[in-house]
């Protein structure tokens, strides 16, 4: 499972899949509706992705 916690102190979003691309698929889409990024860049989904997402083995 892969979660992320969005890093922005005013922010409290969370977002869980068992998917990692579908996960990062919903981060850029927060970023865009939320954040007014309207270009997520592989640059800042991989800065996000390893600073505010965390993975936990499957049960």
């Amino acid at each position: 499972m892969h979660e992320f916690n969005c890093g922005h102190q005013e922010c409290a979003s969370q977002f869980t899949s068992s998917d990692k691309d579908n996960l990062m698929r919903q981060v850029a889409d927060h970023l865009k509706e939320v954040h007014n990024v309207q270009t997520a860049t592989q640059t800042l989904l991989g800065y996000l992705e390893t600073t505010c997402v965390t993975t936990t083995p499957d049960r």
